[in-house]
């Protein structure tokens, strides 16, 4: 419970000194002087209106208070909710190439590197509540598996269900970019980005990266990039330098990742990064109890009124 004007509660001790003082001031009004009692204490045993005398005084005195601490305003938060300023539009950009099909980490055991983007692919849409998110695929060419969707469910199995093999091998990163930026360039949210992750360099397609990564600036789009190097990471061909630029042109980020952890921590920063650019709003829900405290001390203020001009009334 909380009050929207708490400062309006100082009221209370200044209504009961109020409220008290005729009572504590009252002169002693004369009485009879009478040597034997006993007569008139038979004759005037105390009435129920006698008793009750004080009964319309706690009366106007609760109603007081009632009304003070509805222009208090007392309320009880019902619910917090915490939204993206605007939305954020987002397009994952995957590398698909036969490359990703190399394991992730050393071990037996261990996934590929296309199984282990899938995975930390999954956990990031699941984390984008209230975003609308894209995919994109490429090798040789880039083609589109989902449009800008909240429905993050049918979106998951659609990252789970990418592959190599669709188009011909190859790594086309300047195309995958463009792609996204077809999805991107109609969006009203106040934050559109593309999120690429590669293993390799650029061998593929007619649009350089560098060219699609200057239309991604004119167009006020981020495109944050990750190198994904694996077990080979001493091997890797992961072009670090034009990923860098591609991510500094746009006023994004670069990330190295060569295990899985690395990648989850690479897309929770650009979670953290793009929640940090559009702010967030919070609502709070409240219950007013106000209204119920002023009916409330009117009820009473009318039962005193009643009171005072029915069974507690005063003859000259």
């Amino acid at each position: 419970m909380s009050f929207a004007s708490p400062w309006l509660l100082l009221l209370l001790p200044v209504a009961a000194v109020l409220l008290l003082a005729p009572v504590l001031l009252r002169q002693r009004r004369p009485r009879l002087a009478v040597a034997d009692l006993a007569p008139l204490s038979a004759a005037a045993a105390p009435s129920w209106r006698l008793r009750l005398r004080w009964l319309p005084w706690l009366l106007r005195a609760a109603a007081i208070a009632l009304l003070i601490l509805a222009v208090a305003r007392p309320q009880r938060g019902l619910a917090l909710t915490t939204l993206p300023e605007d939305g954020i539009d987002i397009v994952v950009v995957l590398d698909v190439s036969g490359s990703m099909s190399q394991l992730a980490e050393p071990g037996r055991n261990a996934p590929s590197k296309l199984e282990a983007a899938q995975e930390v692919i999954g956990e990031f849409i699941e984390s984008l509540e209230g975003d609308r998110i894209g995919l994109v695929a490429f090798q040789s060419r880039a083609i589109l598996l989902s449009p800008l969707t909240l429905d993050h469910e049918a979106l998951g199995r659609q990252v789970d269900a990418a592959e190599s093999g669709l188009i011909p091998d190859g790594t086309a990163i300047g195309l995958g970019i463009a792609e996204a930026l077809n999805l991107l360039r109609e969006s009203p949210a106040r934050s559109r980005i593309a999120v690429l992750l590669t293993d390799g360099e650029n061998n593929q397609g007619e649009v350089p990266p560098m060219q699609a990564a200057r239309i991604a600036e004119t167009l006020g789009i981020r495109v944050y990039t990750i190198g994904l190097h694996g077990a080979a990471r001493g091997g890797s061909q992961v072009d670090v330098r034009l990923l860098q630029q591609i991510a500094a042109v746009t006023d994004a980020g670069y990330f190295d990742a060569a295990t899985q952890v690395e990648l989850s921590e690479a897309y929770r920063e650009v979670r953290r990064l793009e929640r940090s650019r559009v702010g967030e709003r919070r609502f709070t829900e409240f219950h007013e109890y106000g209204p119920l405290l002023a009916v409330a001390a009117l009820l009473l203020l009318a039962a005193e009124a009643g009171l005072r001009a029915t069974a507690f009334r005063r003859y000259p």
